[in-house]
């Protein structure tokens, strides 16, 4: 059971949500800044989503799933930063590296089977991804407890700027990955 506020220090940093700087509260939201933010990961699979009904139906399926686990990845944040039901870790752990691997594993697949393995690569959109990625970095370390940054009482925690800045660049490579206008 959570107490009425539990500090963001080494003592709390066994429960979910605790190496992330802000303050854990009492109630149904714990983190509501990080709680919000993981919506970020759903409005980004929204995006994505928006490529299903264009073009040729067969290369809507991995679009679909791709926008799903981008879409499990924010539901799961919500769970673990929000109310951490039972099985919130899980929830909240599970859909990322399932998420990186299709995104890794995609042109990997296509190139071996001879098909373009990025078809809406272009030095732009490379760009894009690679500062993203090193602002999302940069948003994760500092939103890390412990942190010269972290301020567990701010309504600006670095590790929801993570949130949103990390389904940035999930959509940038989905643009990459799946040829998106």
């Amino acid at each position: 059971m959570r107490e009425d506020a539990a500090p963001a220090s080494q003592d709390a940093l066994g429960r979910m949500g605790a190496t992330d700087c802000e303050r854990l509260r009492a109630g149904p939201v714990a983190q509501p800044v990080n709680t919000l933010t993981s919506l970020g990961y759903v409005a980004g699979a929204g995006m994505v989503m928006r490529r299903v009904g264009r073009g040729n139906p067969e290369g809507q399926r991995p679009v679909v799933v791709y926008s799903a686990l981008m879409a499990l990845v924010g539901a799961g944040s919500v769970a673990f930063h929000g109310p951490q039901p039972a099985g919130a870790k899980l929830m909240h752990d599970l859909p990322i590296p399932v998420l990186l691997g299709v995104a890794l594993g995609t042109p990997l697949a296509r190139g071996l089977r001879g098909a373009d393995p990025a078809p809406g690569w272009t030095k732009g959109r490379a760009a894009a991804l690679a500062g993203i990625t090193l602002a999302a970095a940069a948003c994760y370390a500092a939103g890390r407890t412990g942190a010269p940054t972290c301020d567990p009482d701010s309504p600006v925690q670095f590790h929801g700027a993570w949130h949103l800045v990390s389904a940035a660049a999930f959509v940038v490579g989905a643009d990459i990955l799946h040829g998106g206008s």
